[in-house]
C-alpha cells in the first residue's frame, strides 16, 4: 500500500479491548508473494468475527487492522511508532474511461478444491492484459468477503488522492488494479494464485483454524495517529 502525506493527530485512539492472555479462534490464510527484485517472502491473513488483519506472518511485526463493521483501516508501524486511521468514506467519482473486461476458463488438469473445479481468470483494460487469477468459488467465502471490502475501502481512500499520482503513471492496468476495479479478482471465490502486469504474485500455501492472543486484533496504545488526508478529518 502506498502511504501518503499523513496529517498528525496528538491524541490516542481507542478500540474495544481484551484482557492479558486473552485468546480468540481465528481463520489463518498463508500467502507466498514475490516481485520482481525483491524474490519470495511470505504474508498472513487473520480473520476473527469483527476483525481482519494483514501481516508478514509475525506477531510482533508491522500490521494493517480492518474492522469487517465499520469498515474502518488502522496501520500500525512499529518503527515509526505510528497509527495510520483511515475512516471509512465513499470513493471520488473517477474520471477516467476504460474498456474492462473478464475472460475466464477451467484449468486444464487441475485438482477441484472441495468438489469445485478452479477457473482462471484474466481481467483487461484497453486490450492490455492487467490481471490474472486462478479462483476457487466458495473457497474461505468469509476471508474472501472480508477482504474484499477492505480492497474497496483502500480504493475509496486511494481515490481521494490520486491527484498525486503523475498522469503518466495512470495507465489503464494501473487505474484498472488499484481504483476501478481493484476488487475484481475475488469476484470468483479466493484466489489460489493471482498476478498482475508488473509481475507480482501471491500463492496460496495454506488454510487453518487456530487459536491466537485477542491482542493482534488492537492497535499499539502511545503511537502517534495519523490520517492519510483531509476526508478522514472530515467524518
Amino acid at each position: 500500500m502506498t502511504r501518503p502525506i499523513a496529517l498528525l493527530v496528538l491524541f490516542i485512539v481507542a478500540l474495544p479491548g481484551f484482557a492479558a492472555g486473552d485468546k480468540i479462534s481465528v481463520t489463518e490464510v498463508l500467502i507466498a508473494e514475490t516481485e520482481p527484485g525483491i524474490g519470495l517472502y511470505h504474508s498472513r491473513l487473520l480473520l476473527s468475527d469483527q476483525f481482519l488483519r494483514l501481516d508478514d506472518g509475525q506477531d510482533d511485526g508491522d500490521y494493517i487492522l480492518f474492522n469487517r463493521r465499520s469498515h474502518e483501516i488502522h496501520s500500525i508501524n512499529h518503527e515509526d511508532q505510528s497509527h495510520l486511521i483511515m475512516k471509512p468514506i465513499s470513493a471520488k467519482a473517477i474520471d477516467f474511461k476504460l474498456d474492462f473486461k473478464v475472460e475466464q476458463k477451467a484449468v486444464k488438469d487441475a485438482p477441484s478444491v472441495g468438489g469445485i473445479e478452479p477457473i482462471q481468470h484474466q481481467y483487461f483494460a484497453d486490450t492490455r492484459l492487467c490481471k490474472q487469477s486462478i479462483n476457487v468459488k466458495g473457497l474461505l467465502p468469509q476471508v474472501t468477503q472480508a477482504l474484499m471490502d477492505y480492497e474497496q475501502a483502500l480504493a475509496a481512500q486511494n481515490s481521494q488522492t490520486l491527484n498525486r499520482v503523475p498522469a503518466d503513471m495512470r495507465s489503464s492496468c494501473y487505474m484498472a488494479n488499484n481504483y476501478l476495479h481493484a476488487s475484481d479478482y475475488l469476484t470468483g471465490g479466493f484466489p489460489l494464485f493471482v498476478m498482475d502486469d508488473m509481475g507480482r504474485q501471491k500463492k496460496l500455501e495454506d488454510f487453518h483454524q487456530r487459536e491466537v492472543p485477542a491482542s493482534l486484533f488492537e492497535p499499539i496504545s502511545g503511537y502517534k495517529v495519523y490520517y492519510p488526508n483531509a476526508a478522514n478529518l472530515e467524518q
